[in-house]
Formats: structure tokens, C-alpha cells, sequence
């Protein structure tokens, strides 16, 4: 296969992963992005590739990393996913939601701590 076409499938793929993350239709999706929906449905299949001003779009609209896009790094993604699921909070619910992740970092790391105290102990 052609390294241009892997290169748009993969990058189609990381697209539609992150929409399907967002628990975004294609239509929905498209909408929110500024794109129609069958350019879309052609990006996610891999059939046709993104300029950098659909790129912009995407990130900018979708609150998406253009580094997980584009190289696929997991960071980014994982960390738009958690910017998303926070934007629409007000200060009370934000409030809770840093200190209950911060309580589960927390709650984490004593677990690591714990697991690897007891491999050194065996």
C-alpha cells in the first residue's frame, strides 16, 4: 500500500476514534467542525487526506491534538479527553472534579507504591 494512503487511513482512523470517543455521530461531528459529512465519512475511510485548515478545524473545534492526529500520541488524546469532559462545568462541579482526581491519583500512586514494596519483600 501506498505510504500516502496509510498515512491518510491512519490519520482517518484517529479521527474517527476521537469522535466516537466524544459519543459524536459523523453529522454531529462534521457540524462541529465545520466540515460536511460525506468529506468526513472520506477522511475516516481514508479515501481522501486533510489540508492543514481542516486540521486547524478539527483541533481548534474539537479540542483535539493535532500531535495524536497526526503521530498518534496517546498524551494529547487522553489528555483532550479529559479537557473535554471538563469544559462544560461550572466552578463547583470543576471544584469536585479536581479534588475526586486528585483523590484517585493519589489513591494510585500509594497502590504502585504498595505493589512495588511487596515485590521487593519477595
Amino acid at each position: 500500500m501506498d505510504i500516502d494512503k496509510d498515512f491518510n487511513l491512519t490519520v482517518g482512523l484517529r479521527i474517527r476514534e476521537m469522535r466516537e470517543a466524544l459519543h459524536m455521530t459523523r453529522e454531529q461531528f462534521s457540524e462541529l467542525c465545520g466540515i460536511s459529512d460525506s468529506f468526513l465519512a472520506a477522511v475516516e475511510s481514508g479515501k481522501k487526506s486533510i489540508t492543514s485548515k481542516t486540521l486547524y478545524k478539527l483541533c481548534t473545534n474539537a479540542h483535539i491534538s493535532a500531535d495524536y492526529l497526526i503521530l498518534g500520541n496517546q498524551n494529547g488524546f487522553q489528555t483532550d479527553m479529559i479537557l473535554e469532559l471538563l469544559k462544560d462545568l461550572d466552578n463547583s462541579q470543576l471544584e469536585s472534579a479536581i479534588r475526586i482526581l486528585c483523590e484517585f491519583v493519589n489513591a494510585l500512586r500509594h497502590t504502585s507504591a504498595q505493589t512495588q514494596k511487596n515485590k521487593g519483600l519477595s
